[in-house]
């Protein structure tokens, strides 16, 4: 072997050190998949993922940080781990496969149902990319977070929003909850009465269209209070001789779709 290829040989081992060294001193959880024998991506989807799960899946590297967030004992080697035991084949990890198909093995925040050596199942999103040669997948390999406190705030509030929405359907006065868009999310049964509309009709409909539909000019004032979603204001619009006096209540934080307003209609009052 000449000189030039000792120094070239040297070179890369270097790098490859230097790179090693990083990897194992970052604070994100990094890993890196092979198989056994490599996944053939020129087949259909569903055989590439039974591929992925059976071809002997093994880890090939995972820093320290990896071992940590899956909570494996200090002095076991998460490398020497059956892949399996914290990736294991479920339909949220097949449609975590589907998606990395989707986009070719490269994704950002692709999420994934994984297990913790504690027997915990744990949500989290993977930055993925890959190396494919001739059509076959040799390995994959990516960055991984836990992203279960996200999940679980979600859960949260999309049990707030649940709990808001019974409660405004079964209000004695006419109550409307919009979203940020103006969008009808829930109506009491007074409210849909008093706009003259079947129970849960206005689900979905845009507010303002629907009240300037019922009362028209009547009820400029409140129309456009609500396109300008100023929460907070009040007022007073007068239909067929009536006084309804309205109120835009303050803004609630949900999961999915903002309750950004509770609409108040208070009737009744006599007209002078």
């Amino acid at each position: 072997m000449n000189e030039s290829s000792l120094t070239s040989q040297t070179t890369i081992v270097s790098e490859r050190d230097v790179l090693a060294g990083i990897l194992a001193a970052s604070t994100d959880a990094c890993w890196c998949m092979e198989f056994d024998e490599p996944v053939d991506l020129t087949v259909n989807d569903g055989e590439v993922v039974r591929q992925i799960f059976e071809n002997g899946p093994r880890w090939r590297f995972c820093n320290d940080a990896m071992a940590q967030l899956y909570l494996l004992g200090p002095d076991e080697d998460l490398n020497a781990r059956p892949v399996s035991e914290i990736f294991p084949r479920n339909a949220q990890n097949e449609k975590f496969i589907q998606n990395l198909l989707s986009n070719g093995f490269e994704v950002n925040g692709a999420p994934a149902l994984d297990r913790r050596y504690d027997g915990v199942e744990i949500h989290v999103e993977n930055d993925v990319r890959a190396h494919i040669n001739g059509g076959q997948l040799i390995r994959m390999f990516g960055i991984v977070r836990d992203v279960g406190k996200h999940y679980r705030r979600e859960a949260d509030l999309s049990a707030q929003l649940s709990t808001a929405t019974h409660l405004i359907e079964i209000l004695p006065d006419p109550v409307i909850g919009i979203d940020a868009s103006g969008a009808i999310l829930v109506s009491s049964a007074a409210a849909d009465r008093l706009l003259d509309r079947p129970a849960g009709a206005l689900v979905g409909e845009i507010v303002g269209q629907v009240i300037d539909a019922a009362w028209g000019m009547s009820a400029k004032s409140l129309v456009l209070a609500l396109q300008d979603g100023i929460v907070g204001s009040s007022g007073q619009v007068v239909v067929d001789s009536m006084r309804i006096e309205w109120t835009i209540e303050r803004r609630i934080p949900t999961a999915d779709r903002d309750l950004a307003g509770v609409l108040v209609l208070r009737t009744g009052v006599a007209y002078d």
